[in-house]
């Protein structure tokens, strides 16, 4: 049985070991390390993507080379700004945030949230695509508009947070803005994973309703899921809150045979925050990759981002 599928049949969960922080915030003019990507380059060498915050809080990508051998991740250097903030009232004037990286047809794709500030504290956010030159680190929009957004079917944002494609067939779970609802202190979003689908990763049919329900009625928001498929089985890590004792994010997981029902299993999910340090109060963004048959999570700890993200690896069951 192949390692990602026993804990589903066993019932054991996945055994996530945390191998240490690899980016604390530390370059001069921006906070934060959020939503980290990470797509092969070449040998034990990585490019990993990641989103900063400018001091006017709008969100910025960042990339750099890693090395990953023995359990570990470093960064190479100083990472090296190739992402803006869009120009005034597009859709990604207030920030651009990368979630995912998807290789097709000799290219690498980065998937990416565009944020636009409305009044009240509230916002909106829609996707675009970028093309990621590995070589040369360099990261150009690929379009001035979003590829994925707001329409019939998503009428508040459409973040599309996670990929999976087979030959041509590309598929996204992504987020979808359910509802905003006043609250004492101020409006309080619902959103929630749905399903999408398309020939070409542009042009894209959604299909309606969540695909992972709230668990209860403290839950409201799903923060990136990440999905891999093993033997006709797809799984998901993803980020969730709240519960009625903890207001912060946890990661979660499920399963699924189709991509459109699944089985949710927090209790199978691996990894949760520490006793101390920079993830002991939240732990979400997961991002899972493999590299010469080992699998690694990259993750975010405290205040979404703003303490860094780290790696954990996942020990055999």
């Amino acid at each position: 049985m192949h390692p990602l599928l026993k804990p589903i049949e066993t019932g054991r969960p996945y055994r996530w070991r945390k191998t240490g922080r690899i980016f604390e915030p530390n370059l001069a003019g921006f906070s934060h390390g959020s939503l980290p990507c990470a797509v092969h380059y070449e040998g034990d060498r990585f490019v990993i993507f990641f989103t900063c915050r400018d001091a006017e809080q709008r969100s910025q990508g960042f990339m750099s080379y890693a090395t990953l051998a023995n359990g570990r991740m470093e960064l190479i250097g100083t990472p090296k700004l190739v992402m803006t903030h869009g120009a005034p009232a597009r859709f990604d004037c207030d920030g651009a945030i990368g979630v995912c990286i998807v290789t097709h047809g000799g290219r690498h794709y980065l998937y990416y949230v565009g944020w636009q500030n409305l009044p009240d504290g509230l916002w909106k956010c829609d996707t675009g695509r970028a093309i990621l030159d590995l070589d040369h680190l360099t990261c150009e929009k690929e379009f001035v508009g979003p590829v994925l957004g707001r329409d019939k079917v998503n009428p508040l944002f459409a973040a599309a947070t996670a990929m999976y494609v087979e030959g041509d067939h590309w598929r996204t779970w992504y987020n979808s803005g359910i509802s905003w609802t006043k609250t004492d202190s101020g409006w309080l979003h619902h959103y929630g994973i749905h399903h999408a689908h398309s020939a070409n990763g542009v042009d894209w049919t959604c299909d309606p309703g969540l695909v992972l329900p709230f668990k209860d009625e403290y839950e409201y928001a799903f923060g990136r899921p990440t999905v891999m498929r093993q033997d006709g089985v797809y799984l998901m890590w993803f980020a969730h809150r709240a519960s009625k004792d903890i207001a912060t994010y946890r990661i979660g997981f499920a399963y699924s045979h189709d991509g459109f029902a699944w089985n949710r299993r927090d209790d199978l999910s691996g990894i949760d925050v520490a006793g101390e340090g920079w993830d002991s109060e939240m732990i979400c963004y997961p991002y899972v990759f493999e590299h010469k048959g080992e699998y690694y999570m990259l993750y975010n700890g405290n205040g979404y981002g703003k303490t860094g993200f780290g790696l954990a690896v996942l020990d055999a069951a």
